[in-house]
């Protein structure tokens, strides 16, 4: 005995209509994970590598006493009682005195000098009409920044905090790399502060 064939236009079976509902459900799921994930990346997500916390010593240090930190910059660890000015500075910062102004809730955006002084280098003026604009008109808000050279760079630029890391190399500060730069400084300044410094 033949069996009956479906014929055209008529309704799918029970459960090829819930194949196809579970399809579409499968890929509503993906999408709302992907998107749940990028939502996290962009407004939730820490910037830059998180680095293992060193834990100061019992003493504070002396300006220039030697210490192995876990990171180039350092980003945690034993400091110096010794701090210096916020803001743009022409000299490297002795690393222990780096790790005292992480210590106060601040950011330092540090570069690789050019090997001669005698040569441009517009990533570091990049950084210093940034930052300095920053500083500038939202006073309050970005006074706890440092920019200074930092010849040990492996890359061209590097944004330390308490705990994080972001080095990346760089021909020039573009858009893309100021929105870098300003999610760091926006999700990390005060994030570590205890000894609740406020701005000077």
């Amino acid at each position: 005995m033949a069996v009956p064939r479906r014929r055209e236009g008529s309704r799918p079976t029970f459960s090829q209509a819930m194949r196809r509902w579970g399809l579409w459900v499968g890929v509503f799921v993906v999408a709302l994970g992907l998107g749940g994930w990028v939502v996290y990346r962009i407004y939730f997500a820490k910037p830059g590598v998180a680095i293992p916390i060193q834990q100061p010593s019992d003493y504070e240090l002396r300006v220039g006493e030697t210490v192995r930190y876990n990171s180039v910059p350092p980003t945690s660890g034993p400091y110096a009682s010794a701090t210096t000015d916020w803001g743009i500075h022409d000299r490297p910062i002795p690393d222990e005195i780096q790790v005292h102004m992480l210590r106060l809730g601040g950011i330092l955006v540090q570069y690789r000098p050019v090997e001669s002084p005698a040569l441009e280098d517009p990533v570091a003026e990049g950084l210093k009409r940034l930052i300095g604009r920053l500083r500038t008109e939202h006073v309050e808000k970005y006074c706890k920044v440092i920019v200074a050279p930092y010849p040990r760079l492996q890359k061209k630029i590097a944004l330390t905090a308490w705990g994080r890391l972001d080095a990346f190399d760089a021909e020039e500060i573009t858009p893309e790399i100021e929105q870098r730069i300003m999610r760091f400084l926006d999700r990390l300044m005060d994030a570590y502060n205890p000894e609740r410094a406020g701005c000077p």
